[in-house]
């Protein structure tokens, strides 16, 4: 009995390993400094934003974005007590690039627009992303880093801004390229 108990035991802890090791957490992977501007006419504040992930999964044209906004950094009217207790916003942005064109384009300079869907405050809709590529340290690897700007109007995603002519843009810097 003990045996078939050791047994069944280990043949758990197996498939739990082999689980783990296929679970990919995006905690792993290395993170780039993004910086979002809240802008509206003349006026603009800059807020630096830690720990955006850049992904592409599975070798895919699909770049994933992945970042936390505090909550404060929005809703700037928002007392400290409130702020500190409420939970950060989830931006998770999904975007088609093309690996063969950006490969072709590293030391170019050249800069690519497309559309993305940004999910953010439980909504997705489509915004406008511009990239440009940029050779990483790792290049005959096929990676690469990428700029990135990221432009969304705030009452598309429920966010609580005062005035509706503010626009925020994220801004990524030379990001490494996770591939998954």
């Amino acid at each position: 009995m003990n045996t078939f108990i050791r047994k069944k035991t280990l043949i758990i802890a197996l498939v739990l390993f082999t689980k783990h090791i296929n679970a990919q957490n995006y905690n792993d992977y290395r993170d780039a400094q993004a910086v979002m501007l809240q802008m509206n006419g003349n006026v603009y504040s800059e807020k630096k934003l830690e720990g955006a992930i850049i992904a592409l999964p599975d070798n895919s044209n699909q770049l994933v974005v992945r970042l936390q906004i505090p909550y404060s950094s929005i809703n700037e009217n928002a007392s400290e007590d409130t702020a500190t207790s409420l939970p950060d916003y989830h931006f998770n942005l999904r975007m088609k690039i093309d690996s063969w064109k950006i490969q072709e384009s590293l030391t170019s300079g050249k800069t690519f627009e497309t559309d993305g869907y940004l999910t953010l405050n439980h909504i997705t809709k489509l915004v406008l992303v511009e990239y440009a590529p940029l050779p990483s340290m790792t290049v005959q690897d096929g990676a690469f880093n990428l700029n990135l700007i990221i432009g969304f109007n705030p009452a598309d995603f429920n966010l609580g801004v005062r005035d509706i002519n503010t626009r925020f843009i994220i801004r990524i810097g030379d990001a490494p390229v996770n591939r998954l």
